[in-house]
């Protein structure tokens, strides 16, 4: 089952590509660990925290709160918007 929704990332994606973002409105906190594909990774590797990402979120594997990112469309960052340019 895959969750999408918007989430601030409260922990920069680390050295083992393992991030932590926050959902919102709920503030629940995902962890995730891995990613559908590179483009996914690599988007939540250039969001700084307090950034705001719209993402789906498959469970990754058995485990309770370890999450896949399968999709990473929009971004609001104090820098300004990261646009998806799929949609463009």
């Amino acid at each position: 089952m895959a969750e999408s929704s918007k989430f601030t990332v409260v922990s920069e994606q680390n050295d083992h590509d393992h991030a932590a973002v926050r959902a919102h409105p709920r503030n629940e906190t995902y962890h995730i660990v891995d990613y559908a594909d590179r483009t996914a990774r690599d988007r939540i590797a250039d969001l700084p925290a307090g950034s705001v990402v719209q993402m789906e979120l498959s469970r990754a594997g058995r485990r309770s709160n370890v999450w896949c990112a399968e999709s990473v469309n929009v971004a609001e960052t104090d820098g300004g918007v990261v646009v998806d340019e799929a949609e463009h």
